[in-house]
C-alpha cells in the first residue's frame, strides 16, 4: 500500500512496524539509516522512471504477509485487493495506483485526509523507455565502431590501388606458372632438382628483382653445380601456391585495430554482464533500469561479436596477410604458402543422401578455402650468396633468379656406382659452404610451443569459440553455475588434449633432433665437425657407436647397422661398399645393402682389406640431408599428416548437420511456446540449442581410440597413429608374410640333395678338373657332415653372415642358419686382399678368402661369391639362391632332367629349397675378376645340388590363423618364397584346410599362363579355374600364384578376377607385393603383418599395418609389435572392434543425452518451469561427463566374433537404439504428465507461470510439474548410459564394466531417494519433494534442521503424497526397463539376428 503519510497505513504496517531505533524506507524495509537508498527503489513509483506528479509524494508501508485465496485467479486484480482488505482490516476504499480521480473513503464513507493507492503487482505495466543514443556509453561505442568501419574501408581502398599490378599481371599471365616445369628447368640449368617435398607455385615472374645465381656466386661454384643431373619428378606431387607480402603502416594500424576490436566485443559485453549483476554499479543501470532492455541490448552484442569472431577465426591463418600488401613472392618480405589438403579415403558410403550431404560439404569447404593449409614464413637471406629463401615443413626453399621460383634443392650424386664413386674425394670448403646455403643445415628442427602458447593455439580453433561463446550467455543470464561447470570441462579436456600432443611433440623432437661430432673430408682433410654441417656430396667416417646423421652410400669399409627403429628388421643388417662398375643404385631397391640411412645406429665399422692389399676405411658419401632422407620424410609424415575419410567421419558430418537442423527446430519451438517476453525466450532456445550438440560430442568419438592405445600397449602393440585403430575394428581381409612371420625367425637345417658328380669334386681339387657330369641325383643326405665337400665348402663360403662383437651374427636368417650348420669361424683379421676370411675346422686348419661377393638381390633371387683356396691357389665361385632362378645360370648339361620336380618335391613338404652352383676358373689373377658383372661370374656354373631348410611355424600361428577366420577375417599368404613351399605353410597355418584342392598359376618358358594341381602334379585347365572363379565349381578349391603369373595376369587387366579366390602369392618382390595389398583394398579394408624387411611399402600401403619389430614405432606402418606374435594381430582386431563399438557407444550417449535434454527443455517451454539449478549441475558435471567416461573404458572382448561392429553411424543398428530410445523416452515423459494431471492433489496446485518472471529461470522449479519433469529425466539420464552399455560381440558383457554398473546404481538409489524418501536434505537440494520450512512444519510436521530457501509458489512445496511417489517411481522403473528391453532384443539380438540371417547388408563376398 502506497499512502502520502505514513499515518494512514493499516496498524502495525507503518513506522510501528519497524523495532526500536529503526525507521521505515522509502523502499519498503526498516533500516536506521535511509539515506542511502535512492528514489528509484520506492516502489511507489511502480518503476516508472519518470511517474505521474500524484505518485511524487507516496511513501510505501511495510509489505503485507501472505494471504490464502480460494479460488485465486492473479488476473483479477480486484479479488487480490478484496482479500488483503478483509485479512488486514483495512477500512473504507483503498483504488488501485493510477486511479488519482478516485474517491478515498474512511470506513464511515466519509473521504479521508490524503490518498492511499494499491501499488506492487497491482502496478500499471511501466512505459518503455528507449535510449536516446546520445548516452555517453553509446557515444563511445559508435565512436569507436565507425572508427574501426571507417580505418577497414580506408585500408581495403589502398590495398585495392597498392595490389592493383599484381592483379593485373596475374589476369596478363592467366594464374600460376607451373611447379614442374619450374624445377625442370631450375635443374638443367643450376643443377637443382626436384624432391618428394611438394613443389612450389609463385606469381608471375614479370617485374620481380633479379637475383643472379651467376653473378652472386664465383664461376668455380656454378661450374660444380653444373655436372648435376634431374632426378625424376614425383607423380603428382601436392602443388604449393606462394604469394608474396610486405608490411605496411596502415596496415599494421588496421591489423591493430582488429585486434583491439575483438579485444573490445568482449570488454563490451563484460559491461553488459556486469550490469546485470550490478557489478558496475546498481544493476540494469546502463540499461535505464530496464531489464528487458538489457536483455534486448546484449543479444545483438552477442550476435555481432559471434559474427565477428567466427569470421576472424574462420580466415585466420590469412588475416595478418590481407593487412599486408601483395606482391611478387621475389619482392616480398613474407611469402603466404597454400597447400591443399586431400583425404585420404579409406572406405567411403555409398548411400546417396550421405553423397549428397558431401557434395554440400565440399561446396561451402571450397566456398572459405578450409581445405586448404596456409602458412605465412619470413624471407630470409643467405650469408655468402644473399639467396633468399624460406623455411617450410622444416624444408628450405630457395629463390632461384632464372625462373622466379622457390624450391628446395636436392643434389644427384648419380645413378650407376661409378658416377658415385667420382665423388670419393669429398667437397671443398667453397662448395660445401654453397650447398649448405642451398639445403640448409643437416638438422631437422621441429618447434614444439609451449605449454601455454599451445593451450592458446587450441583456443583459437572454432569449437573452443562456440562454446565460449554460448558459455558467455550462461554467464550474464544467471546461469552462471552451469557455465562454471562446462568451461571447466571445456578446458580441461583442452588441457589434456594440449598435454598429450605437446608430450607427442616432445617425443618427435627428440626422434628429429639430434646432433654429434664426426669426421668430414673437406679440401683434401679430415676435419671434425658437426653432423649438422653435412651437405650432399660430403665424404664423412663411420664408426661404431654414431647415429647416422643422413642417408649415405658406404663407399668402403665393413659396416654393421641396427635399422630397427626405421623399417623394423629384428637384426643388425651388414652393409656392403657399392661396386665400381655401371650398376644402378636404388636405394629402396637393390642398393639398400650399400645405403645408410639417417637415424640407425651403427653397430661395427671395420676396415676393410681390397684385392689390391690395400685398406679400405669405411667412409660414407651423403646424397640425402634433413627432410629429403627417409627419416626426415617420416618425421614430416607424423607432423603434418595426410587428413584421413572414413565412413565414420564421413555420415558423422551430415549427422551433425541433422543435429543443426534439429536445434533449429528446437530454437523455434522456445520461442513458440514461450509466452513471455521475446528476449527471454530467446535465450532460452539459445540454452537448448547448446546442451542439443553436447561439448563432449567430439572428445568421445576419439575417446575409444586413446582408451585402446593404451590397452594395446600394455600388450606390447604400439600405435602411431590412432584413427587407424578404428579401421582395425573393420578389417576384412589379412595379408601376412611367410618367414618370420607366420613361421620362425630362424631356419633349421633339414639336408641335402646333390648332384652325383659333386661327390667326386671339391674345392681342393688339385687337377683342376672338378667338372660336375653326372644327370642325376644322389639321395637326400640329412647330416651336413655327411655332405660330399665341394657343398660343404659352398655352405660356408657363399653367404654375407658377419659376426660382430660380442659373437653375435647378423646377415640373411638363411644365412646364419646355414654357415652356423657348418661349425666354420669368420676371421677378425681378414687375409690381406680378402672381404672375409673363413676358417674351416679340422686336424689341419684351412682359411679360404672370400676374394669377391655379389649380395643378394630379390630381383635376382640369388647372390655369389669368388673364394680363393690357399692350398692350390685356385678361384671358385659359388652361386646360391632360388632353384628356379639358380637354373637359368647353370650348364645345363650338370642339371638333371629331374631338377625342377625334386626341388617342387621338398618344396611342397615345407623345405626351403636354396640351389648349389660352382665353377673352378683355376689359378686366375684376382685383378682380372675386378670388373666382372654378376653374369661374368655366375653364368656357366654347375651344379652341386639343393640345400633345404625347414621353416618352422610358429606354435601360436595356427590358433592365431583360426581366431581370425573365426572372426569372419580373409587370410593371405604374399611370400618371396616359392609357391609350393608358401602351399604348405598355409595349410599347416590353417590359411587353407589340409584337404583343399590347390590350383598353382605360373609361366612357362614362352611366357604363357598354365594352371597345376599342386598334389597331383597334373596340369588344370582353364575352364576349371573358371568355373571357381564364377563359384560354378563345388568343393574346397584355393588358388596359388606365382609373381610371374601374377604380373602376367596383370599386365593383361585380369588380375582382379582372381585376387579374391587367390590364397597365395609367392615368388612376389616388394613392388609385386605393394600392389596385391592394393587390389586387396580396393575389395575392402585390409591389414598387411610383416616383419618391416621387404615388406615395407606394403605395410605402408595397407589400411592397416602391423610391424613384427621390437621398436615402439616403426616409419613402415602405423602399428608395431615386440611381441612378434601372430596373436598380435588378433588382439588389434579385438582391440580395433573395441574401440570403434565404443566410440559409438559414446557417441550414442551424447546423442541420446542431447535428446532427452531437448524433451526436458521442450517440456520446460510448454509449461514454462524448469528444474533446479543443483539438478543442472548433477545432470551436466556428474552424470553425463563421469558416465562418458565410464561408456569409454568398457573392456573389449575376450574373442573375435564372427561380425564386424557397423562403421555407420547412420546404420540401421545405431538408428534403431537411437530412435527406439528416443520414443520410448518421449512416451514415458508424457505418460508422466498424464499421470501427474490425473491426480486431485495436483489440480487444485497447477503452476502458474503468469505470477512469476520467467526470465529468472531459477524461480521456475518449486512446482510440481518441474519436480516429475526433472524425476523422469534423471532416471533417463542414467539410463541412456545403461542402454548403450549393452553388446557383447566386441566389448566385455555389460556387468564386466564395474565403474559404470556401479555408478548406474549409485545415481538409480540417490534419484529414488530423493523421490520415496520423506522431504529431506538431498531432496530439498533438487527442490524435490520440499518446502518452505513454515509449510513444512504447518502441514507435514517435519521440522528440517538445514536451511531451506522459502518456496517460490502459493501453496509453500511440491511435496508429492508417498503413494503418488511409488506410482511415479514405477513409471520410472517402467521407463528404464522398457528401453534396455528395446535395446536387448530388437536393437541387439533376437530381432537384430533375425534380419541379419534374413535381409543381409551387401558384404564382402570372399572365402574365409
Amino acid at each position: 500500500m502506497c499512502v502520502s503519510d505514513v499515518t494512514l497505513c493499516p496498524k502495525g504496517y507503518g513506522d510501528d512496524s519497524c523495532p526500536s531505533g529503526q525507521n521505515l524506507c522509502i523502499d519498503g524495509t526498516c533500516s536506521a539509516n535511509c539515506g542511502n537508498i535512492p528514489v528509484r527503489k520506492n516502489p511507489c513509483r511502480c518503476s516508472f522512471q519518470h511517474p505521474p506528479e500524484q505518485a511524487e509524494g507516496l511513501v510505501p508501508c511495510a509489505i503485507f504477509s501472505d494471504v490464502t485465496i480460494d479460488h485465486y485467479n492473479p488476473k483479477d486484480v480486484s479479488q487480490t485487493t478484496d482479500f488483503c482488505s478483509d485479512n488486514f482490516n483495512i477500512t473504507g476504499s483503498v483504488p488501485l495506483w493510477g486511479q488519482w480521480d478516485a474517491n478515498q473513503e474512511g470506513p464511515d464513507g466519509s473521504e479521508v485526509s490524503g490518498n492511499r493507492y494499491w501499488a506492487g503487482d497491482q502496478c500499471p505495466t511501466a512505459p518503455r523507455y528507449h535510449y536516446t543514443y546520445k548516452e555517453p556509453l553509446w557515444v563511445g561505442v559508435f565512436s569507436c565502431v565507425g572508427a574501426e568501419a571507417l580505418i577497414l574501408l580506408i585500408w581495403i581502398a589502398y590495398k585495392f590501388v597498392r595490389e592493383m599490378p599484381i592483379k593485373r599481371l596475374r589476369r596478363r599471365e592467366a594464374g600460376f606458372t607451373t611447379a614442374t616445369a619450374a624445377a625442370a628447368a631450375i635443374a638443367d640449368s643450376k643443377g637443382m632438382v626436384s624432391s618428394t617435398t611438394p613443389t612450389a607455385r609463385s606469381g608471375s615472374p614479370n617485374g620481380s628483382e633479379k637475383i643472379s645465381l651467376t653473378k652472386e656466386i664465383p664461376k668455380e661454384k656454378a661450374k660444380s653445380l653444373s655436372d648435376l643431373s634431374k632426378e625424376d619428378v614425383e607423380n603428382e606431387p601436392d602443388e604449393l601456391y606462394i604469394k608474396g607480402y610486405n608490411n605496411d603502416f596502415l596496415g599494421w594500424i588496421a591489423f591493430t585495430s582488429v585486434i583491439l576490436t575483438s579485444l573490445g566485443w568482449f570488454v563490451w559485453m563484460g559491461f553488459w554482464t556486469g550490469d546485470y549483476y550490478g557489478t558496475l554499479g546498481e544493476a540494469d543501470s546502463l540499461s535505464l533500469y530496464n531489464s528487458s532492455l538489457l536483455d534486448e541490448t546484449m543479444i545483438p552484442i552477442w550476435i555481432f561479436a559471434m559474427t565477428w569472431l567466427v569470421v576472424c577465426c574462420t580466415f585466420l591463418n590469412r588475416l595478418r596477410n590481407f593487412f599486408r600488401i601483395e606482391c611478387l613472392p621475389s619482392n616480398g618480405a613474407y611469402v603466404q604458402i597454400e597447400r591443399e589438403l586431400r583425404e585420404l579415403k579409406m572406405a567411403s558410403s555409398s548411400s546417396k543422401v550421405v553423397a549428397f550431404a558431401k557434395l554440400i560439404e565440399e561446396g561451402f569447404v571450397k566456398l572459405i578455402k578450409a581445405n586448404v593449409r596456409v602458412e605465412t614464413c619470413k624471407i630470409k637471406r643467405t650469408p655468402d650468396t644473399n639467396l633468399r629463401y624460406f623455411n617450410y615443413m622444416c624444408t628450405r626453399y630457395v629463390f632461384n633468379d632464372e625462373t622466379k621460383q622457390y624450391g628446395p634443392y636436392q643434389f644427384d650424386m648419380g645413378i650407376t656406382h661409378k658416377q658415385i664413386r667420382t665423388h670419393s674425394g669429398g667437397l671443398s670448403s667453397k662448395e660445401a659452404n654453397l650447398r649448405f646455403e642451398l639445403v640448409g643445415p643437416n638438422f631437422i628442427s621441429v618447434y614444439v610451443p609451449s605449454y601455454p602458447l599451445a593451450f592458446v593455439y587450441e583456443m583459437s580453433q572454432f569449437f573452443y569459440l562456440y562454446q565460449f561463446m554460448v558459455m558467455w550467455l550462461y554467464y550474464y543470464w544467471n546461469y552462471y553455475t552451469i557455465g562454471v561447470i562446462d568451461t571447466c570441462i571445456i578446458l580441461l579436456s583442452a588441457i589434456v588434449k594440449v598435454i598429450v600432443r605437446v608430450r607427442s611433440e616432445l617425443r618427435v623432437k627428440h626422434m628429429a633432433e639430434h646432433s654429434e661430432a664426426c669426421y668430414i673430408l673437406r679440401d683434401g682433410d679430415w676435419q671434425e665437425l658437426s653432423t649438422i654441417d653435412l651437405v650432399p656430396g660430403d665424404i664423412f667416417k663411420i664408426v661404431a657407436g654414431m647415429h647416422v646423421p643422413c642417408d649415405a652410400v658406404v663407399l668402403g669399409g665393413n659396416i654393421v647397422v641396427d635399422e630397427s627403429s626405421l623399417t623394423g628388421e629384428p637384426l643388425p643388417i651388414r652393409k656392403f661398399p657399392i661396386h665400381d662398375d655401371d650398376g644402378v643404385h636404388d636405394k629402396s631397391g637393390s642398393g639398400k645393402i650399400n645405403t645408410l640411412f639417417a637415424g640407425t645406429g651403427v653397430s661395427q665399422a671395420q676396415p676393410m682389406t681390397t684385392s689390391d692389399g690395400s685398406s679400405s676405411e669405411p667412409v660414407g658419401l651423403c646424397i640425402h640431408t634433413g627432410t629429403q632422407t627417409d627419416k626426415g620424410q617420416l618425421v614430416q609424415q607424423i607432423l603434418f599428416p595426410q587428413p584421413i575419410s572414413f565412413i565414420f567421419n564421413e555420415q558423422l558430418r551430415l549427422v551433425f548437420g541433422i543435429l543443426i537442423t534439429y536445434a533449429v527446430i528446437v530454437f523455434v519451438l522456445a520461442m513458440v511456446f514461450y509466452q513471455t517476453k521475446p528476449s527471454a525466450s530467446w535465450f532460452y532456445a539459445m540454452f537448448s540449442c547448446s546442451q542439443l550438440i553436447s561439448p563432449l560430442l567430439p572428445a568421445a568419438l576419439v575417446m575409444g581410440q586413446s582408451v585402446a592405445a593404451g590397452r594395446l600397449k600394455k600388450k606390447q602393440i604400439y600405435c602411431v597413429d590412432l584413427p587407424r585403430i578404428i579401421m582395425a575394428g573393420k578389417v576384412q581381409m589379412f595379408c601376412f608374410d611367410k618367414t618370420g612371420t607366420l613361421t620362425k625367425e630362424g631356419l633349421e637345417f633339414y639336408g641335402g640333395l646333390c648332384a652325383q658328380g659333386a661327390f667326386s669334386a671339391g674345392a681342393a681339387s688339385t687337377s683342376g678338373d672338378s667338372q660336375i657330369s653326372a644327370l642325376a641325383f644322389g639321395s637326400f643326405i640329412e647330416s651336413f657332415d655327411e655332405l660330399p665337400d665341394l657343398m660343404r665348402t659352398a655352405a660356408a663360403t657363399c653367404h654375407a653372415v658377419a659376426e660382430v662383437e660380442g659373437g653375435l651374427m647378423i646377415g640373411n636368417p638363411v644365412d646364419i642358419e646355414m654357415f652356423r650348420t657348418t661349425k666354420c669361424n669368420i676371421s677378425k683379421t681378414p687375409t690381406p686382399g680378402a672381404l672375409d676370411t673363413i676358417i674351416v675346422p679340422g686336424s689341419s686348419e684351412l682359411k679360404l678368402d672370400i676374394i669377391k661377393r655379389f649380395e643378394f638381390l630379390h630381383s635376382r633371387a640369388s647372390m655369389s661369391v669368388a673364394v680363393r683356396d690357399p692350398r692350390d691357389g685356385h678361384v671358385h665361385v659359388f652361386v646360391k639362391g632360388s632353384f628356379e632362378k639358380i637354373k637359368e645360370h647353370l650348364d645345363s648339361a650338370t642339371v638333371p632332367s629331374d631338377y625342377l620336380v625334386s626341388a617342387n618335391r621338398m618344396a611342397r613338404q615345407g623345405g626351403y629349397v636354396l640351389a648349389m652352383g660352382h665353377r673352378d676358373l683355376g689359378d686366375i689373377d684376382v685383378s682380372e675378376m675386378q670388373n666382372w658383372t654378376r653374369d661374368d661370374m655366375e653364368n656357366g656354373s654347375e651344379l652341386v645340388g639343393f640345400i633345404v631348410f625347414k621353416n618352422m611355424l610358429k606354435e601360436d600361428t595356427p590358433e592365431a590363423i583360426a581366431k581370425l577366420k573365426g572372426g569372419s577375417t580373409r587370410t593371405v599368404m604374399i611370400t618371396g618364397d616359392t609357391a609350393l613351399t608358401g602351399v604348405f605353410i598355409a595349410k599347416s597355418a590353417g590359411l587353407m584346410s589340409e584337404q583343399a584342392t590347390v590350383y598353382l598359376g605360373d609361366l612357362d618358358k614362352t611366357g604363357e599362363l598354365y594352371w597345376t594341381d599342386v598334389d597331383r602334379e597334373e596340369p588344370v585347365s582353364q575352364k576349371q579355374i573358371d568355373g571357381i572363379i564364377s563359384s560354378k565349381l563345388v568343393g574346397d578349391y584355393e588358388l596359388a600364384m606365382t609373381g610371374k603369373a601374377f604380373n602376367k595376369l596383370n599386365d593383361m587387366d585380369l588380375i582382379r578376377q582372381y585376387v579374391m579366390y587367390t590364397r597365395v602369392f609367392a615368388r612376389m618382390l616388394p613392388n609385386d607385393k605393394v600392389h596385391c595389398v592394393q587390389l586387396h583394398m580396393e575389395r575392402g579394408i585390409t591389414a598387411m603383418c610383416g616383419d618391416g624387411g621387404n615388406d615395407c611399402g606394403a605395410l605402408r600401403a595397407a589400411h592397416v599395418g602391423l610391424a613384427l619389430s621390437d621398436a615402439e614405432a616403426s616409419i613402415v606402418s602405423p602399428f608395431s609389435s615386440s611381441d612378434r606374435s601372430i596373436n598380435s594381430c588378433v588382439q588389434l582386431l579385438i582391440q580395433g572392434r573395441s574401440a570403434l563399438a565404443t566410440s559409438f557407444a559414446g557417441y550414442l550417449y551424447l546423442i541420446l543425452y542431447g535428446q532427452t535434454m531437448t524433451f526436458l527443455k521442450i517440456f520446460s517451454f510448454y509449461f514454462s518451469n524448469t528444474a533446479s539449478s543443483n539438478t543442472w549441475i548433477w545432470i551436466d558435471a556428474f552424470i553425463n561427463t563421469i558416465m562418458s567416461i565410464c561408456v569409454a573404458y568398457s573392456g573389449p572382448a575376450k574373442k573375435l566374433s564372427k561380425h564386424r561392429p557397423t562403421a555407420r553411424i547412420l546404420g540401421p543398428q545405431i538408428l534403431a537404439t537411437a530412435l527406439g530410445t528416443v520414443a520410448i523416452n518421449f512416451i514415458f515423459l508424457a505418460c508422466s504428465f498424464a499421470w501427474l494431471y490425473r491426480k486431485q492433489w495436483f489440480r487444485c496446485n497447477e503452476f502458474d507461470s503468469s505470477t512469476t518472471d520467467i526470465a529468472k529461470w531459477w524461480l521456475l522449479a518449486d512446482n510440481y510439474e518441474a519436480s516429475v519433469l526433472a524425476i523422469v529425466c534423471l532416471f533417463q539420464f542414467v539410463n541412456n548410459a545403461m542402454v548403450v552399455n549393452f553388446g557383447y560381440h566386441f566389448r566385455r558383457r555389460w556387468y564386466r564394466n564395474y565403474a559404470l554398473i556401479f555408478l548406474w546404481a549409485v545415481y538409480v538409489a540417490i534419484i529414488s531417494i530423493v523421490l520415496l524418501a520423506r522431504t529431506n536434505w538431498l531432496g530439498c537440494r533438487f527442490r524435490i519433494n520440499c518446502g518452505s520450512k513454515s509449510v513444512l512444519a504447518s502441514d507435514f510436521n517435519i521440522h528440517p534442521s538445514f536451511y531451506i530457501e522459502d518456496y517460490n509458489n502459493v501453496i509453500g512445496h511440491n511435496v508429492i503424497p508417498t503413494s503418488s511417489r511409488y506410482e511415479l517411481w514405477g513409471i520410472c522403473i517402467g521407463n528404464m526397463c522398457a528401453t534396455v528391453l528395446w535395446q536387448l532384443i530388437f536393437a541387439l539380438y533376437p530381432v537384430h539376428s533375425w534380419l541379419r540371417r534374413n535381409r543381409p547388408l551387401r558384404r564382402l563376398q570372399a572365402k574365409l
